[in-house]
């Protein structure tokens, strides 16, 4: 009968034994580089495809600002080219093209009046006007009125052979001598643009003071769009 002190001793000697590391197949070891490579190469692809998808929604959307359509232009309807379409159409009207004038007929009495402001094609060739004229009344002193435009008359494209001619209709209220209260603007020149155009021309004013109502909001005075005719 062997000792009892014999199996705590092959217990302890079976403890310390080390074991065998599980090697991997052959086959395997050549192989795993490889995929360790494959899979980085696709890593680094992925990548790229992803930043290059993202660069390119990147867009810049939004329309071109336009001109303005303070006293320095004209411009009602958005700018139309200078040149004549792909079809032969005329080109658009430049301020160079045109003469501007306001018949001396004025009418009798103080309530709200009227006048054509004419402008007449005086080059060699077709032309179109379309919307409004940008129009501004100036004192000997400086100060000056911006008139606000009506929408009474629908704007129209229309063609100016030479020599042809378009208006708009400027209402204007005059001074009335009664009203001892009366705000007086006593415009000397009327300064008109052209639509789409940024340089001016300008026409003598000989209808007398006017009530001012620049401020108003609703003015006894404005310009409408341009109609075909003088």
């Amino acid at each position: 009968m062997r000792p009892a002190t014999d199996q705590p001793l092959r217990r302890r000697a079976r403890a310390v034994l080390p074991r065998r590391p599980r090697l991997l197949p052959a086959p395997l070891l050549v192989l795993l580089p490889l995929l360790v490579l494959l899979t980085a190469c696709n890593d680094s692809s992925s990548t790229r495809n992803s930043t290059t998808r993202g660069k390119a929604t990147v867009r810049a959307d939004g329309p071109d600002a336009g001109p303005g359509s303070g006293p320095g232009s004209a411009n009602t309807t958005g700018s139309r080219p200078s040149s004549g379409g792909p079809s032969g159409s005329p080109a658009r009207c430049v301020t160079a093209d045109l003469t501007a004038s306001v018949p001396d007929t004025p009418e009798a009495g103080t309530a709200q009046r009227h006048a054509r402001v004419i402008f007449t094609n005086r080059s060699a060739r077709q032309c179109t006007l379309y919307g409004f004229p940008g129009a501004q009344l100036r004192t000997s002193g400086g100060e000056v009125w911006d008139l606000v435009r009506s929408t009474q008359v629908a704007a129209t494209r229309i063609v100016l052979a030479p020599g042809a001619a378009a208006h708009a209709t400027l209402s204007y209220l005059p001074l009335d001598p009664a009203q001892r209260d009366a705000v007086v603007f006593a415009p000397a020149t009327l300064v008109l643009i052209p639509p789409d155009e940024r340089t001016s021309l300008q026409v003598p004013w000989t209808r007398g003071p006017l009530l001012r109502q620049d401020g108003a909001t609703h003015p006894g005075t404005y310009i409408s769009a341009l109609q075909p005719g003088a």
